[in-house]
């Protein structure tokens, strides 16, 4: 584990939303719809917040992370593999109520997600109250990041909470949703082109309608939006930096599961860096290559010193738009 990064033991980052058990299947041969077809299975610990959360704490950031679990076997399991990654679970709800959730995916022959299908029921759990209760531990983190697998009232309720700078995981088309009311009260964001197009109603079908898509984000209040262009890159764009465009070189994509968290948590770590918006941009475009390479959702290979090497292996070419 690399050492702490953050100046002293009292600081941290607040990762709030989604912990659960994923499951996942590959086909060994093209994937085949409404038919049977010979793969491999994986069980593995997710959910957007808690990937995020591992990321960091690879990355050595202390973290808390505020998520709900069942008072069963696999949220045991999860409690337990956070403690020995040195992630704070201290204020997770352990609910008698409802079953860890669960995230089943199908990816297709190339290792991309085909469908998936996700029982989250147990996020109803983490209410405004339950926020409220927890109101210190947001005004004192250093970054506050949230997914959409939050309810749109507590996700509404976290973006008015005084002095928190919050980054949002979209999620999904659907979830994003939820926030598109108040986008404007979020410091950053990283949605992909369909959940940017929800939130703008723009169709990011090019380069052009993503720096559209980008325009509206920030003319509604968003300080900083990453737009994720999947094998095209990502489009950056501020309050306080000229937008641009980062490419990335072919890579052989063995899971493009966990790369989408591996890059928000880059960018949490280089934001707490001060590091600038290119290096912001670099560092957590090589996290995202990282998780692509690796078999599990979130890699072994993840630290400081193999994101730095990543950055200077890989080809990233960045161009103002």
């Amino acid at each position: 584990m690399e050492k702490r990064c953050i100046i002293n033991n009292n600081d941290y980052v607040l990762v709030l939303g989604g912990a659960n058990v994923d499951i996942q299947g590959v086909p060994k041969d093209k994937l085949i719809l409404r038919d049977s077809n010979i793969g491999t299975i994986n069980i593995s610990l997710g959910g957007v917040a808690r990937n995020i959360a591992e990321n960091l704490s690879r990355l050595g950031v202390y973290v808390k992370l505020l998520t709900a679990v069942g008072d069963d076997l696999y949220g045991n399991k999860i409690l337990e593999h956070c403690k020995d990654l040195k992630i704070d679970v201290s204020d997770v709800i352990v609910s008698k109520k409802h079953s860890t959730s669960t995230y089943l995916s199908i990816l297709d022959e190339k290792k991309d997600m085909a469908v998936a299908l996700s029982c989250m029921d147990i996020c109803e759990e983490i209410t405004i109250d339950y926020i409220k209760s927890k109101e210190n531990i947001f005004k004192n983190s250093k970054i506050c990041i949230a997914d959409t697998n939050l309810s749109r009232e507590v996700l509404e309720y976290i973006t008015q909470i005084k002095d928190v700078n919050i980054f949002l995981d979209t999620v999904s088309t659907s979830k994003a949703q939820r926030v598109k009311d108040f986008i404007g009260r979020l410091h950053t964001i990283k949605p992909n082109r369909y959940e940017a197009q929800v939130l703008t109603g723009i169709s990011v079908d090019s380069v052009d309608n993503a720096k559209r898509a980008c325009e509206y984000l920030l003319n509604k209040g968003v300080k900083r939006v990453f737009l994720s262009l999947g094998e095209e890159g990502a489009l950056c764009a501020g309050q306080e930096f000229n937008m641009f465009k980062i490419d990335m070189q072919k890579i052989k994509v063995v899971n493009a599961t966990g790369a989408g968290d591996a890059f928000l948590a880059g960018l949490a770590f280089a934001s707490i860096k001060c590091m600038d918006i290119t290096e912001c941009a670099k560092f957590a475009m090589s996290c995202a290559a990282i998780a692509l390479l690796s078999e599990n959702t979130i890699s072994d290979e993840m630290s400081v010193e193999n994101v730095y090497k990543k950055m200077k292996e890989m080809e990233l070419c960045l161009k103002n738009i």
